[in-house]
């Protein structure tokens, strides 16, 4: 299983982080590897299931099924394809103005135990170097999300 996790502070209250975050509609706002969500109830919780059109490694496309596994409102958030494995796990804690925000994205063997060549092959591709970076876009999405948001409102 290869996964990157990395923390960061968003100059943002974690109820305007987590207003963005735990929408999956917006999705493909701040995210530059979400290009289509349908499916997604208007709130969701655990156990919520919705379609996501992605980008992966490689520039690959494709449409999965993801399902919400951890929901703690305000505070964590961890989504999982149900085809590959690759999750997103968010946690939030408000840090004075801010949140501090931990973002894990990997990808777990256990979903498919006889993985089909293509889907091994894919597999192989979520290297460290591949998570960290998308790691990386994803919090700087969010943060620019955020940002817009506090324009917005004010």
């Amino acid at each position: 299983m290869a996964s990157w996790r990395q923390q960061a502070l968003i100059e943002a209250p974690v109820e305007e982080v987590w207003e963005v975050l735990a929408d999956p509609v917006r999705g493909p706002d701040w995210d530059q590897d979400v290009l289509a969500i349908t499916g997604a109830p208007v709130k969701i919780e655990k156990g919520s299931t919705f379609e996501l059109t992605g980008r992966g490694p490689l520039g690959l496309k494709g449409t999965t099924t993801f399902k919400v596994q951890e929901f703690d409102e305000m505070h964590e958030l961890k989504m999982q394809c149900e085809a590959s494995g690759f999750y997103a796990h968010w946690l939030l804690t408000k840090a004075q103005d801010g949140t501090f925000t931990q973002l894990e994205l990997g990808h777990e063997q256990e979903v498919l135990p006889e993985p089909a060549l293509k889907d091994r092959a894919v597999r192989a591709l979520y290297t460290k170097s591949y998570l960290r970076r998308a790691v990386d876009r994803t919090l700087d999405g969010l943060r620019r999300a955020v940002r817009s948001e506090d324009v917005r409102t004010t």
